[in-house]
């Protein structure tokens, strides 16, 4: 009984807000403004078994998902990009020894440009 009771009072309040919500016009007849919201410029592959290539000059490129069900993509990796091993940055050429090991490649959605590699 006081479960009914409860959903009852549950469902008069929800009922109520649903009621108040301001009508598409907005307040006193002006439009909403829209919300600007997060906008994800990066995106990370994590992977168990690091697929990576590195030259002498610091260029290269990882492959790997972002998600299991997910293409196999290429991301590059630059002179700029940065190596970091247990939250300590490290020089790049390292990033080697990661190679069928796991890592987190974190790039620019956009440029497909690896900011950083972690382990």
């Amino acid at each position: 009984m006081k479960a009914l009771i409860f959903l009852t009072v549950l469902l008069f309040f929800s009922a109520a807000q649903a009621g108040s919500l301001p009508s598409p016009e907005g307040v006193n007849g002006r439009a909403h403004e829209p919300r600007i919201g997060i906008i994800s410029t990066h995106d990370a592959i994590e992977s168990m078994s690091l697929r990576i290539s590195i030259d002498n000059s610091l260029h290269g490129f990882v492959e790997g998902k972002v998600c299991d069900s997910c293409e196999t993509i290429k991301v590059i990796i630059t002179p700029e990009t940065r190596a970091y091993a247990h939250g300590r940055e490290v020089p790049l050429k390292k990033a080697r020894s990661r190679i069928g090991r796991f890592a987190t490649v974190i790039f620019e959605r956009d440029t497909k440009k690896v900011s950083a590699i972690r382990w």
